[in-house]
Formats: structure tokens, sequence, C-alpha cells
């Protein structure tokens, strides 16, 4: 479970899922965990592994967010 103010949790869950999926095509959809502050928040987001990359590319790394929620 995440913690209050903390992404950590869900963000890890992320990577490890991106991990897993490195034999995917780069255009292929994968649900990912909402990052947001919100402790009751558990929204799936789809994302294509390019999407997820070019968000963690980003400077700084951008956060998996459903949409309307904040970080």
């Amino acid at each position: 479970m995440p913690q209050a103010g903390g992404r950590g949790a869900y963000h890890e869950v992320n990577e490890s899922i991106r991990g897993l999926a490195t034999a995917g095509a780069a255009i292929e959809t994968w649900e990912f965990f909402c990052e947001c502050d919100d402790v009751h928040c558990h929204l799936l987001v789809s994302l294509t592994l390019n999407e997820y990359d070019a968000r963690r590319a980003a400077v700084p790394a951008l956060p998996i967010l459903a949409v309307h929620h904040a970080a």
C-alpha cells in the first residue's frame, strides 16, 4: 500500500511492471498504477511502453497519473 505523500510504493511497482514488460512490443499497452498522493487511489493508467519510458526520461521524470490526478 502506498503511504501518505509517498508515490514511492506505486512508483516501485510500476518500475517492476516495466521491467517485466521488456519482452513486449514498445507499442503494446500495459496497465500501471496511478502515482498520485491520494492513499485511497488505486486507479490504473494504460500506457504503451514508449509512453511510460518518455515520462520517466523527462527531466524531471513525470509521475504516472490518472486523468485529473495530481502528484
